[in-house]
């Protein structure tokens, strides 16, 4: 009897050994897979972003388009596998100073204005003359091409989140022809050509001290899309604003090059469907935008100088003539290609 207790003793023994490690196994594998019984997930991939405006900048707005796009995209398509972290704008990186920390690796990201990056990539520049919106700019090659040479300085192109507005003459005093002589105008880089060209005097200043200058006569007007002068508070200093309006603001959207290569291919198709998608987004909102903007503008009190047409015709003449000579006489290979490619009047 006590034999036969022994052996039944011993049968149970090893079975809860058996049921112990069969635990065991279950666990480990639980762990590895995961609670739910799904593969585990890698790290999630962040992107470090930064944007050429300050905050309060309507350009804001366009970077917003494209990080919520993403994120739609990427909670259909691939969730928790990539987030994009918003660092900050000029506060975080000076803007003339975040192409290159885009290529040093410093951040992943930027959306900036192609004025602030002539000086790495001269070409840049010819967007601004473009007589296609970014979507055209993808079906004709134009986008292509513009890659290929953004992969040459390590970034990779990934929209032009163009507003889909156009650049204006905002003046202190008026004028009834296309001449700005003994006119001093607040520039940047993008529309330097145009103002030498119509006579007046180009002065370079930086967004942030334009106030200043307006209010002490320090110049006589700038150059700005048809919206966001209201987010520096210019209006206060205006008195006209000159149509036609002329060139097409560009505002490319750039990554890390080697940043990019790494990622897996369903994070980049992610990425590419989400600027395609971000351009149309863009361009529509800002064209709403412009047209809310003037009617306010007026109710402020400023002006609407209609040039006369042969002055207006001259005005745009000079505009494109002296951008896309500048392009060439930098570029002397690919400036005429880039004018095949984004130019109508071939």
């Amino acid at each position: 009897m006590n034999v036969f207790h022994h052996q039944k003793n011993r049968r149970r023994s090893v079975m809860v050994k058996g049921l112990a490690c069969a635990a065991c196994v279950l666990l480990t594998a639980f762990l590895v897979l995961g609670i739910t019984g799904a593969p585990a997930r890698a790290e999630t991939v962040t992107l470090k972003a930064v944007v050429g405006w300050p905050k309060s900048a309507s350009e804001q707005k366009a970077f917003m388009v494209f990080s919520d796009t993403v994120e739609q995209l990427l909670a259909k398509k691939a969730p928790g596998e990539l987030k994009i972290q918003y660092i900050g704008g000029p506060e975080a990186v000076k803007s003339m100073d975040q192409i290159q920390a885009c290529q040093r690796g410093m951040v992943d990201i930027v959306f900036t204005t192609n004025a602030y990056y002539v000086s790495v990539l001269p070409e840049v520049d010819a967007l601004k003359l473009s007589d296609y919106t970014p979507m055209q700019e993808r079906e004709n090659g134009a986008w292509a091409y513009m890659n290929g040479l953004h992969n040459r300085i390590g970034l990779q192109y990934l929209a032009r989140l163009g507003l889909g507005t156009k650049f204006h003459l905002y003046l202190k005093k008026p004028i009834k022809t296309a001449d700005l002589k003994g006119f001093n105008i607040r520039v940047s880089p993008m529309y330097l050509q145009v103002i030498k060209g119509l006579g007046g005097n180009p002065i370079v200043i930086p967004p942030t001290e334009t106030y200043v200058a307006l209010e002490r006569n320090v110049v006589d007007g700038y150059c700005w899309p048809s919206v966001g002068i209201r987010d520096w508070g210019w209006d206060k200093q205006t008195k006209y604003v000159v149509d036609p309006g002329f060139y097409t603001v560009p505002n490319p959207l750039v990554m890390n090059l080697a940043v990019w290569n790494k990622l897996p291919k369903k994070l980049q198709d992610i990425l590419t469907e989400a600027s395609a998608e971000s351009e149309k987004k863009v361009v529509a909102m800002f064209e709403d935008l412009a047209k809310k903007e003037r009617p306010i503008l007026l109710k402020e009190g400023i002006q609407v100088i209609e040039l006369p047409k042969p002055e207006a015709a001259r005005f745009l003449k000079v505009a494109y003539d002296e951008g896309w000579k500048d392009i060439i006489q930098k570029n002397p290979k690919t400036g005429p290609e880039l004018k095949k490619l984004l130019s109508k009047a071939k």
